[in-house]
């Protein structure tokens, strides 16, 4: 299995100390994940402390069978961006995220970054919260650079894309987690249809709670879409589990989704999306 979406260091005040490699990779082997992407978190908003693309560098050199680096850059930063992403490009690089800025997600600075994204065949993995690339409620932002990015492919991930799963969320729902049975007609089922580029991680609270809020739906929502679905954890305290891992494992040993759609999902489309076959 391949993680597409992993933490490493101290992201949080909170925390006693740092997710280590030693700790990612003792979790990573209870759970049968052979290789993770490390996401570094270069955004000043939302976490205590940065992760650098260097720290994360720095660990995949250490265990480069096991980890694979993503760089991320802050679209307000000073210096051109291409030459920066262009920088960690060459130092391995091989995704974008996760973006977190406080920006519309469709900010002319994050666009730019995500074209070049295309150009290097890079994903590009968007923390889409209600208050970090920022949209409103059907994505009228977020489908228009779809259509203009066609080279990126997007990983949508966290709050407010998951809540989009029903078709009757409302904008005070976009940074929580709706509870509930699923409503036909939600933007991101609509969306993973429609745009070739959009693809769903999977992770953290909010991806589990889309698919188990109504356990039934979300077996069918793994089975129609098991062509577009990438297994992620979103570890990045040191007391979290992988719970989405046993949830799809008991999914395939009770015959709820397909032995194709759980090899799909937990790593063939991950290996196709890095272009590691």
């Amino acid at each position: 299995m391949i993680d597409i979406h992993l933490h490493i260091g101290r992201l949080y005040l909170s925390e006693k100390g740092p997710l280590t490699a030693r700790h990612l990779l003792k979790l990573m082997d209870k759970h049968g994940i052979e290789q993770a992407c490390l996401l570094p978190m270069e955004n000043p908003e939302f976490t205590s402390f940065y992760v650098t693309n260097e720290e994360v560098l720095r660990a995949c050199k250490r265990h480069p069978d096991r980890f694979i680096p993503f760089c991320n850059v802050d679209p307000r930063r000073e210096g051109p961006l291409r030459g920066i992403l262009e920088y960690y490009r060459d130092l391995g690089c091989k995704g974008f995220g996760e973006g977190i800025a406080a920006l519309p997600i469709d900010d002319p600075r994050c666009v730019e970054m995500y074209a070049i994204c295309g150009e290097f065949g890079w994903p590009v993995i968007l923390d889409i919260m209600g208050v970090a690339n920022i949209d409103n409620v059907g994505f009228p932002r977020y489908q228009r650079m779809l259509r203009e990015l066609p080279d990126t492919n997007f990983l949508g991930h966290a709050m407010h894309f998951w809540a989009e799963i029903s078709g009757d969320v409302t904008a005070d729902q976009i940074t929580r987690y709706p509870k509930g049975s699923v409503t036909p007609g939600g933007t991101v089922p609509m969306m993973l249809k429609t745009y070739p580029n959009l693809f769903g991680d999977i992770s953290a609270g909010s991806g589990y709670n889309a698919l188990t809020r109504d356990p039934e739906f979300g077996y069918r929502f793994l089975e129609e879409f098991q062509d577009k679905l990438v297994l992620g954890t979103d570890i990045c305290r040191l007391d979290q589990d992988m719970m989405i891992v046993p949830y799809l494992k008991n999914a395939l040993a009770a015959g709820k989704i397909t032995r194709t759609a759980f090899t799909k999902i937990t790593r063939t489309n991950a290996e196709a999306i890095l272009h590691m076959t």
